[in-house]
């Protein structure tokens, strides 16, 4: 009996290397069976689960982010489980192939780079009863202290011999699932792994077109596209947007770019796609030439700013910009233009990420060149460089947090533009002053509901630009869009009570519901009241922030497909309408 082990980092993440594996083995008439974890997961139920299915292989899938978890087990699955054979695979064992071993004698067997070929052989083997480690490319083995590493596996060149990965879709509602059209990347960006292997092979078209066919008649929400640079080949990009557009679904897929990529056509087919169906993430890493020079990206900033402002102002995709703090030649004044000039795009998300030196990346190989420190554990995390020092990295730290807090989280949008653009601070130095702030009002000490950082940017809102009616009246409406219930009390409000005898009034006439709440029609006044709320501002919210007392409701869709509507009333013309 084979299981394969994957352990995500997160309940959301679904594994779709062990899926390969599997639906491989399964092609050739071995059975495998998935044991799928997450980190957060106690070590206990993990080794108990694994022990109950009694498997004769126990194969895991090793990451950064569950290496340290599987170095634990391992030890305590060799002792409970003593004629069990342990086998690790994935990038965090395809490379110190022999250290690790040395270090780590419980381990049995190493399958390093693709594993779907040699899985099958070195499962073929074992169920033959030959003797596997002789023969097989790609496989290291550990037999009495004696450790034998084979050569290397050529990539599996013709990738239309690999299954479609999800044999089911049964308890995988609620996760993203991830899937790739390619393997290989055109780039060689010196932290990535991809720039290790050579050229990019593809998929076919025809079994892309059938895999893409499965996700969206089975509903899948979100599909992730592994494939490191999804756009490379321009013509292929295209027909596999356009195959998704043709069938009107509603799975989101997400996709990573180059933004020197970008042409007139890629975005003239994003124009043509309903709102919510594509999703990209573009990594800029910096903006410093010198740094990009320096890990070869050939990627200017000058070379994509303009084309990702052109994608972003469609208006009807998420776009996910990336950044990497450590990079080489990138100090911190440095790295705050690159932080400004990414954060000045306006990017539905920015992800402020941390050099990793990942086994086998040539910037590990070069670390010491760059005077690069980092974690001995993964994920191999930069503790300095010559460019900027641990005090720059822990600043850093401080700024992911609140970024994520208040801009990646899409709760503050107004109260935070208002801010930062109507204010002329810079944006890193507005998320470092505001860093301050929390850390002298306890902000990162203590255990924060979401209604406490709207609190507490209001008391840094009040402490920087004064009393302000206006940032109030944008915070207010932030809170009530993004939360609704529970307003904190340092948000001025008007005494809705007072009017909610002609919101009833006003949902009680059917000719009002008809012209503007026509989710609603033919409900009582009852069921209306489950479906609305509504907060009075001194602005219209909607409308440019003209000035005037205005009632604004947010109308949720009863079948819930929809996100909630929002509808701004002057107040004056409500209080007539509602007579």
């Amino acid at each position: 009996k084979l299981s394969l082990i994957a352990l995500n980092s997160k309940f959301i993440h679904s594994n779709l290397a062990v899926r390969y594996l599997s639906s491989y083995l399964q092609k050739k008439n071995i059975k495998a069976y998935i044991l799928e974890f997450s980190i957060n997961d106690s070590f206990d139920s993990i080794i108990k689960k694994i022990y109950l299915s009694n498997s004769d292989v126990i194969a895991f899938s090793c990451y950064i982010w569950n290496r340290e978890l599987v170095m634990k087990l391992g030890p305590s699955l060799k002792k409970v489980m003593p004629d069990s054979i342990i086998v690790l695979g994935g990038p965090e064992a395809s490379y110190d192939v022999e250290s690790t071993m040395k270090e780590n004698p419980w381990i049995d067997y190493i399958i390093s780079g693709e594993g779907e070929e040699t899985l099958y052989e070195f499962a073929s083997c074992l169920k033959s009863g030959h003797e596997a480690a002789q023969s097989i490319d790609g496989l290291a083995c550990n037999k009495n202290g004696i450790i034998r590493i084979n050569k290397p596996r050529n990539p599996i060149y013709d990738l239309d011999r690999l299954p479609f990965p999800y044999d089911s879709f049964n308890g995988l509602e609620n996760k993203i699932l991830y899937y790739e059209t390619s393997r290989g990347c055109p780039f060689k960006c010196q932290y990535c792994l991809s720039s290790l292997e050579p050229g990019v092979r593809y998929f076919s078209l025809e079994k892309v077109y059938n895999d893409i066919d499965l996700f969206i008649e089975n509903h899948v929400r979100q599909v992730k596209l592994v494939d490191r640079t999804f756009n490379c080949s321009k013509e292929r990009c295209l027909k596999i947007m356009d195959y998704i557009l043709s069938k009107k679904g509603n799975t989101n897929f997400h996709f990573e770019i180059s933004g020197k990529l970008i042409d007139s056509d890629f975005l003239d087919m994003v124009r043509r796609a309903p709102k919510g169906i594509f999703q990209f993430e573009i990594g800029v890493q910096s903006t410093n030439d010198d740094t990009l020079e320096t890990i070869s990206r050939m990627e200017s900033f000058e070379s994509i700013k303009y084309n990702i402002i052109k994608l972003i102002d469609i208006g009807n995709c998420h776009v996910h910009l990336d950044l990497i703090a450590g990079l080489p030649c990138e100090d911190i004044k440095s790295f705050e233009k690159s932080f400004n000039d990414v954060y000045y795009l306006r990017p539905h998300m920015l992800q402020l990420g941390f050099l990793k030196l990942l086994r086998g990346s040539g910037l590990r190989q070069d670390a010491d060149k760059y005077g690069i420190l980092y974690n001995a554990h993964p994920p191999y995390e930069i503790l300095s460089t010559k460019e900027i020092s641990y005090k720059d990295i822990l600043e850093l730290k401080v700024i992911e947090e609140l970024v994520e807090i208040f801009h990646n989280s899409a709760r503050f949008s107004k109260s935070l533009s208002y801010l930062i653009e109507e204010h002329n601070i810079k944006p890193f130095q507005f998320f470092k002053a505001l860093g301050a702030y929390y850390a002298d009002n306890d902000g990162f000490s203590r255990t924060l509901k979401i209604s406490d950082h709207y609190e507490l940017l209001y008391g840094f809102a009040s402490k920087t630009i004064g009393s302000s009616c206006l940032f109030n009246e944008l915070l207010k409406f932030d809170y009530f869009k993004s939360i609704g219930a529970n307003m904190p009390a340092c948000i001025q409000r008007f005494n809705s009570a007072a009017i909610k005898g002609r919101v009833t009034s006003f949902l009680k006439n059917e000719e009002n519901i008809a012209s503007h709440m026509p989710e609603l029609i033919s409900m009582d006044v009852r069921q209306k009241l489950k479906y609305i709320r509504f907060e009075i501002f001194d602005a219209d919210m909607l409308g440019g922030l003209n000035q005037g007392k205005h009632i604004l409701f947010s109308i949720k869709d009863p079948k819930g497909s929809a996100e909630d509507r929002l509808m701004s009333f002057p107040l004056d013309e409500f209080m007539k309408i509602s007579m």
